[in-house]
Protein backbone atom coordinates (compact mmCIF):
# COMPACT_ATOMS: atom_id res chain seq x y z
CA UNK A 1 0.00 0.00 0.00
CA UNK A 2 1.35 3.41 -0.90
CA UNK A 3 1.60 6.52 1.25
CA UNK A 4 -0.99 8.16 -0.90
CA UNK A 5 -3.57 5.42 -0.22
CA UNK A 6 -2.85 5.42 3.53
CA UNK A 7 -3.20 9.23 3.66
CA UNK A 8 -6.46 9.06 1.73
CA UNK A 9 -7.87 6.45 4.17
CA UNK A 10 -6.89 8.56 7.18
CA UNK A 11 -8.48 11.65 5.61
CA UNK A 12 -11.75 9.80 4.96
CA UNK A 13 -11.78 8.44 8.52
CA UNK A 14 -11.36 11.96 9.93
CA UNK A 15 -14.18 13.29 7.72
CA UNK A 16 -16.49 10.46 8.82
CA UNK A 17 -15.63 11.06 12.50
CA UNK A 18 -16.43 14.77 12.25
CA UNK A 19 -19.68 14.11 10.39
CA UNK A 20 -20.66 11.43 12.92
CA UNK A 21 -20.03 13.83 15.81
CA UNK A 22 -22.10 16.60 14.22
CA UNK A 23 -24.93 14.22 13.33
CA UNK A 24 -24.95 12.72 16.85
CA UNK A 25 -25.03 16.19 18.40
CA UNK A 26 -27.98 17.20 16.21
CA UNK A 27 -29.91 13.98 16.90
CA UNK A 28 -29.35 14.32 20.64
CA UNK A 29 -30.94 17.76 20.54
CA UNK A 30 -33.88 16.54 18.47
CA UNK A 31 -34.59 13.32 20.40
CA UNK A 32 -34.12 14.72 23.93
CA UNK A 33 -37.41 15.73 25.59
CA UNK A 34 -37.75 19.50 25.82
CA UNK A 35 -36.94 21.18 29.11
CA UNK A 36 -39.92 22.76 30.81
CA UNK A 37 -39.89 26.52 30.43
CA UNK A 38 -42.35 27.07 33.24
CA UNK A 39 -41.95 30.16 35.33
CA UNK A 40 -41.90 30.15 39.09
CA UNK A 41 -44.41 27.88 40.75
CA UNK A 42 -47.27 29.89 42.22
CA UNK A 43 -47.03 30.13 45.96
CA UNK A 44 -49.63 30.81 48.60
CA UNK A 45 -48.79 33.47 51.14
CA UNK A 46 -50.29 32.77 54.51
CA UNK A 47 -51.78 36.07 55.65
CA UNK A 48 -52.17 35.18 59.27
CA UNK A 49 -50.91 32.39 61.45
CA UNK A 50 -53.53 30.57 63.53
CA UNK A 51 -53.84 32.03 67.00
CA UNK A 52 -54.47 30.06 70.15
CA UNK A 53 -56.71 31.56 72.82
CA UNK A 54 -56.25 30.50 76.41
CA UNK A 55 -59.64 30.26 78.12
CA UNK A 56 -58.36 29.26 81.54
CA UNK A 57 -55.05 29.16 83.25
CA UNK A 58 -54.39 25.86 84.96
CA UNK A 59 -53.22 26.70 88.46
CA UNK A 60 -53.02 23.09 89.49
CA UNK A 61 -55.83 23.43 92.04
CA UNK A 62 -57.88 20.83 90.19
CA UNK A 63 -55.01 18.36 90.25
CA UNK A 64 -54.47 18.61 86.50
CA UNK A 65 -51.15 20.44 86.65
CA UNK A 66 -48.69 19.00 84.16
CA UNK A 67 -46.13 16.75 85.76
CA UNK A 68 -42.44 17.07 84.91
CA UNK A 69 -41.00 14.58 82.47
CA UNK A 70 -38.52 12.06 83.80
CA UNK A 71 -35.10 13.65 83.70
CA UNK A 72 -36.07 16.80 85.52
CA UNK A 73 -37.07 19.10 82.62
CA UNK A 74 -40.64 20.33 82.16
CA UNK A 75 -40.67 19.49 78.44
CA UNK A 76 -39.37 16.50 76.53
CA UNK A 77 -36.66 17.43 74.02
CA UNK A 78 -37.71 17.66 70.39
CA UNK A 79 -36.66 14.85 68.12
CA UNK A 80 -34.44 15.64 65.13
CA UNK A 81 -37.42 15.08 62.82
CA UNK A 82 -39.50 17.65 64.73
CA UNK A 83 -36.67 20.16 64.48
CA UNK A 84 -36.32 19.48 60.72
CA UNK A 85 -40.02 20.26 60.30
CA UNK A 86 -39.38 23.63 61.96
CA UNK A 87 -36.37 24.19 59.66
CA UNK A 88 -38.58 23.33 56.67
CA UNK A 89 -41.19 25.91 57.71
CA UNK A 90 -38.61 28.62 58.39
CA UNK A 91 -36.61 28.10 55.17
CA UNK A 92 -39.83 28.19 53.12
CA UNK A 93 -40.11 31.84 54.15
CA UNK A 94 -43.85 31.74 54.89
CA UNK A 95 -44.61 30.44 51.41
CA UNK A 96 -45.89 27.08 50.28
CA UNK A 97 -42.75 25.52 48.79
CA UNK A 98 -42.97 23.86 45.37
CA UNK A 99 -42.04 20.21 44.92
CA UNK A 100 -38.74 20.50 43.06
CA UNK A 101 -36.81 17.45 41.89
CA UNK A 102 -34.30 17.30 44.77
CA UNK A 103 -32.43 14.47 43.06
CA UNK A 104 -30.94 17.15 40.77
CA UNK A 105 -28.97 18.48 43.78
CA UNK A 106 -25.42 17.10 43.75
CA UNK A 107 -25.20 14.27 46.28
CA UNK A 108 -28.95 13.76 46.77
CA UNK A 109 -30.21 10.42 45.55
CA UNK A 110 -33.76 9.07 45.43
CA UNK A 111 -33.59 7.71 48.99
CA UNK A 112 -32.39 11.00 50.51
CA UNK A 113 -34.92 12.93 48.40
CA UNK A 114 -37.73 10.79 49.82
CA UNK A 115 -36.43 11.31 53.36
CA UNK A 116 -36.23 15.10 52.87
CA UNK A 117 -39.71 15.16 51.35
CA UNK A 118 -41.12 13.26 54.34
CA UNK A 119 -39.57 15.92 56.60
CA UNK A 120 -41.15 18.79 54.65
CA UNK A 121 -38.10 19.87 52.64
CA UNK A 122 -39.31 19.86 49.04
CA UNK A 123 -37.69 22.79 47.23
CA UNK A 124 -34.30 24.02 46.07
CA UNK A 125 -34.99 27.27 47.93
CA UNK A 126 -35.29 25.52 51.29
CA UNK A 127 -32.00 23.64 50.84
CA UNK A 128 -30.22 26.77 49.58
CA UNK A 129 -31.29 28.65 52.74
CA UNK A 130 -29.80 26.13 55.20
CA UNK A 131 -27.74 27.72 57.97
CA UNK A 132 -24.95 25.79 59.73
CA UNK A 133 -27.41 25.00 62.55
CA UNK A 134 -29.94 23.70 60.00
CA UNK A 135 -27.25 21.51 58.44
CA UNK A 136 -26.50 19.98 61.85
CA UNK A 137 -30.20 19.30 62.49
CA UNK A 138 -30.81 17.74 59.06
CA UNK A 139 -27.60 15.69 59.37
CA UNK A 140 -28.86 14.33 62.68
CA UNK A 141 -32.27 13.51 61.18
CA UNK A 142 -30.77 11.74 58.15
CA UNK A 143 -28.77 9.50 60.54
CA UNK A 144 -27.34 7.14 57.89
CA UNK A 145 -25.67 9.91 55.85
CA UNK A 146 -23.66 12.02 58.35
CA UNK A 147 -21.64 14.87 56.86
CA UNK A 148 -23.12 14.41 53.41
CA UNK A 149 -24.59 17.92 53.20
CA UNK A 150 -21.27 19.73 53.69
CA UNK A 151 -19.23 17.23 51.69
CA UNK A 152 -21.43 17.49 48.59
CA UNK A 153 -22.27 21.23 49.07
CA UNK A 154 -26.02 20.84 48.78
CA UNK A 155 -26.60 24.54 49.47
CA UNK A 156 -24.43 25.71 46.55
CA UNK A 157 -25.96 23.21 44.15
CA UNK A 158 -29.52 24.03 45.29
CA UNK A 159 -28.84 27.78 44.96
CA UNK A 160 -27.63 27.30 41.38
CA UNK A 161 -30.59 25.07 40.47
CA UNK A 162 -33.05 27.58 41.99
CA UNK A 163 -31.52 30.35 39.85
CA UNK A 164 -31.75 28.19 36.71
CA UNK A 165 -35.38 27.15 37.28
CA UNK A 166 -36.88 30.34 38.74
CA UNK A 167 -34.49 33.11 37.54
CA UNK A 168 -34.34 34.61 41.06
CA UNK A 169 -32.07 34.34 44.07
CA UNK A 170 -33.35 31.90 46.72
Amino acid sequence: MSWYTAGEIILWLLIVAVLGGVLGWLLRGILRPPRPKAGPTPVVIEDELPRTVVDEIDTGASGTLAQPVAGGSAFAPDTATDRVAEVARRTAGGLTPPHDDLVRIHGVGPKIARMLDSMGITSFRQVARFTPEDVAIVNEALEVFPGRIERDDWMGSARQLHREVYDVEP
